[in-house]
């Protein structure tokens, strides 16, 4: 039988790895988002500008609730330390904690949500942020910050909610992918008609991969995830109970 110290110790290691891992692609992230080359690329079509650039702003944002959850751990290690990077990750985590109060109030962050991609989707704003660059970046701002808020709002409010949410966002970007695939007229008018095809395809395309891959894949992991918390609660029970017979 392996000793639970190692046992531990090998779990803590493994958690340590995940962490730098996040840390590592999450750097990676910001310097593929600041690229201009690439945002320049992903603008040229709406199909890429509203399925890639959009969507890695969205991870972009779950990413960074994980990250600062991460800084907030190391924060402890920096209580006490009074160099530059002490001060700026104590500073840090102040803000982080002051935003996680309101972590229970899931609905809030869902409508805050909701509003933000409403706003920067109706036409005229969307084609006013494409042509004014200090609009745009604050479009992209917002997009982060709704992905950081659907995260802590699908924890807040637990799995019924979450698989909710993925049903919806599902059908709402089918509805939408196929309305972008029968135009033939633009509704965003810095992209042609066949750009607009082009995104309504790429939709169809997303919504069939999230209902036949994402959410199966979901499904499972939770449902392993259950099973083995029933078994550790099975046998930590078992083993108390033998301990209080002897």
């Amino acid at each position: 039988m392996i000793p639970k110290n190692k046992l531990n110790h090998n779990s803590h290691h493994k958690k340590k790895i995940r962490e730098y891992f996040l840390i590592g692609i999450f750097g990676n992230l910001i310097f593929i988002l600041v690229q201009p080359a690439f945002l320049e690329f992903t603008e040229r079509d709406l199909a890429y500008h509203m399925t890639i650039e959009h969507t890695l702003f969205f991870v972009f944002g779950v990413m960074s609730v994980q990250v600062a959850e991460t800084i907030l751990k190391l924060s402890n290690r920096y209580k006490n330390d009074h160099s530059r990077l002490g001060i700026l990750i104590s500073l840090w985590t102040r803000l982080l904690r002051k935003l996680y109060t309101i972590n229970k109030y899931g609905y809030v962050w869902v409508i805050i949500a909701i509003g933000l991609l409403t706003f920067w989707h109706i036409p005229w704003i969307f084609d006013y942020a494409e042509l004014n660059a200090p609009v745009h970046i604050a479009q992209h701002i917002s997009f982060i910050l709704v992905g950081s808020m659907a995260f802590i709002a699908a924890r807040s409010l637990g799995e019924s909610f979450t698989l909710l949410a993925l049903f919806a966002l599902n059908g709402i970007m089918g509805f939408v992918g196929l309305i972008f695939t029968l135009l033939d007229r633009p509704i965003y008018l810095v992209y042609s008609v066949n750009s607009h095809n082009n995104a309504g395809t790429y939709m169809l395309i997303s919504c069939i991969v999230l209902l036949l891959v994402v959410l199966p894949v979901y499904l499972i992991r939770r449902t392993l995830f259950h099973i083995n918390i029933r078994r550790h609660a099975s046998s930590t029970f078992h083993s108390n109970f033998s301990t209080a017979e002897k």
